[in-house]
């Protein structure tokens, strides 16, 4: 998502990435990885649990499917699994937060993979903010 910050910033949704770290360990991702979004922290995994988040099982985190894609993706982006900070099975998602706290749109991760693609994200903010 972050290389694509400016087009959901353009959409009107500046980025935040909630994970399970410390700060420190929120400091360091953003270093190794050249983010330039928020990132916020949550030992306790509190918003994960209100988010509705899944904590995966052996099969949704190395599957063989799972494992081609992961490859796959690899090869594509370079960006390569680092050191497991958090639960190691917490499964993640997306959420689109309005100013006044509206929840309109929502992804929850049903295995390690499985994230929409970046425009599909766009496109959702562009409809939650569009008047009417």
């Amino acid at each position: 998502m972050n290389r694509d910050r400016d087009a959901f910033t353009e959409a009107g949704a500046p980025l935040a990435v909630i994970g399970q770290g410390t700060p420190a360990n929120a400091a360091w991702f953003r270093e190794e990885f050249g983010l330039e979004i928020d990132i916020l922290v949550d030992t306790d995994r509190l918003a994960y649990k209100a988010a509705g988040t899944k904590v995966a099982t052996v099969g949704e985190l190395v599957g063989p499917k799972l494992v081609a894609r992961g490859l796959r993706r690899t090869r594509r982006s370079g960006v390569r699994q680092g050191k497991i900070v958090g639960h190691p099975a917490q499964l993640g998602g997306l959420m689109l937060v309005t100013p006044g706290g509206g929840v309109p749109w929502v992804h929850l991760s049903d295995d390690a993979g499985d994230y929409p693609p970046n425009q599909e994200v766009i496109e959702a903010v562009r409809a939650a903010l569009a008047p009417g």
